[in-house]
């Protein structure tokens, strides 16, 4: 820039001498300057058009300011290509690792028209691309749960278990689940897999624990039936009474966790209930407490309630009596003798909370998010002893699920833990037991 400047006034100044020698210095310096600024936006105007039209060489001299600026830009060009081409590369192989998928890739814009699909969406949803390119997803397929889930833009960033199941457009003795991410600013990514042999092998499985289990319930009643009529037997030798006594034990464990077993399985065998029933939780929880008071008497448990009995739910009472039942009495069997327990029943505009709290030895960390799986324990001794089936949570779990609720546990070792059932605020009704009255819709 200096340069530039130092000859520009060089010329002037030159105009200048030659004009005084003629006796016109100062018009000839002006002609030179409006010459030099004619020079300068020819020059300007050229390389304007060249941003425009790459392909035609701006007219710029080979040095100066305006040289400088057409060399930056050519090299910022030269780095867009090459970052252009790169970033086409890079789509390329996503496309073609996306397209190498079993599943269905569809992505949508702001107003759920499909903007691409890969090679899978037509075989799992009769998506065809670039054929229904600009197409509502919901005019193909049109499902009512489908049409929920993109309609409710908050779930896109939350766990991805919260997708759907449909039957396929294509073949509806198939299942496929559906599930929407958000993939950028104005598109969605939705993701459809083929479920149909894990929810048959889920079915097998289940209906063999429920079969093993209903076949084990009558030999258990029969062999429970032989024991205490030996067990009370006058003449029964004392050194047999220890093992009947402990066969007796077992036997009844072992009949309550087929019976958990078989109610487990009706849980995932039978469409979730009408949830039409109003609940009223304060007469459930008051009967569950009546129900286990002696067995809070002998460990001398203190049983503090802080119940609202204005608030009610609507659901299944006899699943719901279930589930808060297992959870009492789990905070019973863990809690040591002369410990507190605690139940808590209350709401707010968002949600109502059900919290089981006790002060017992409470639950490491790395326990937690797997105690609603079956049969697992953290400590298998104290568990036994306890007389625990192993299969509690797992109906908590599952009834919670069956009223769209859900189950979040809070424990620190050695200061007891805090179980947590929380319902969504459209199945809280409030009124107590005479008067219910709606306060979710």
């Amino acid at each position: 820039m200096d340069r530039d400047f130092w000859l520009f006034i060089g010329l002037i100044a030159l105009a200048g001498l030659v004009g005084w020698n003629f006796g016109y210095p100062s018009e000839a310096a002006l002609v030179t300057a409006i010459a030099i600024l004619g020079w300068h936006t020819k020059a300007l105007s050229s390389l304007s058009r060249w941003i425009i039209q790459p392909s035609r060489k701006p007219f710029v001299r080979e040095h100066g300011q305006i040289y400088g600026i057409y060399r930056q830009l050519l090299r910022k060009n030269k780095q867009n290509k090459q970052r252009k081409r790169r970033l086409s590369s890079l789509i390329n192989e996503f496309r073609n690792a996306v397209s190498a998928l079993p599943d269905s890739i569809v992505l949508i814009n702001q107003h759920r028209k499909i903007v691409w699909a890969n090679p899978n969406s037509r075989k799992l949803l009769g998506i065809e691309w670039p054929l229904d390119n600009g197409v509502r997803f919901t005019d193909l397929i049109r499902d009512i749960d489908v049409e929920k889930l993109l309609k409710d833009e908050a779930r896109f960033t939350q766990d991805q278990q919260q997708g759907v199941e449909i039957k396929s457009p294509l073949n509806h003795e198939q299942t496929i689940s559906i599930k929407c991410v958000n993939y950028s600013d104005n598109t969605h990514m939705i993701i459809a897999r083929d479920v149909s042999r894990l929810i048959k092998v889920n079915q097998i499985h289940s209906d063999f624990v429920a079969n093993v289990s209903h076949e084990l319930k009558t030999p258990l009643t029969v062999l429970r039936g032989y024991v205490e009529i030996l067990s009370d037997s006058k003449d029964m030798p004392e050194r047999f009474q220890k093992p009947l006594a402990q066969m007796n034990s077992q036997s009844v464990r072992m009949q309550l966790i087929v019976n958990d077993l078989l109610y487990l399985a009706k849980l995932e065998n039978t469409d979730k209930p009408a949830l039409h029933e109003p609940v009223i939780v304060s007469h459930l929880i008051n009967t569950i407490v009546e129900a286990l008071q002696p067995l809070m008497d002998e460990k001398e448990h203190r049983l503090e309630l802080d119940i609202d009995d204005s608030i009610a739910l609507t659901g299944a009472s006899t699943e719901l009596h279930s589930a808060f039942s297992n959870l009492v009495t789990n905070a019973i069997h863990y809690t040591p003798k002369g410990g507190k327990i605690g139940v808590v029943w209350r709401a707010n505009k968002d949600q109502a909370q059900l919290h089981v709290i006790d002060n017992g030895l409470g639950i490491a960390p790395h326990h937690l998010n797997r105690l609603t799986q079956r049969f697992y324990r953290v400590d298998t001794d104290r568990s036994r002893d306890g007389g625990g089936t192993g299969l509690g949570l797992a109906i908590v779990k599952h009834v919670l699920q069956r009223h769209d609720a859900s189950l979040r546990i809070e424990s620190t070792e050695s200061e007891g833990s805090r179980f947590i059932c929380e319902f969504p605020a459209e199945k809280l009704l409030r009124g107590g037991a005479d008067k219910v009255i709606a306060i979710a819709n």
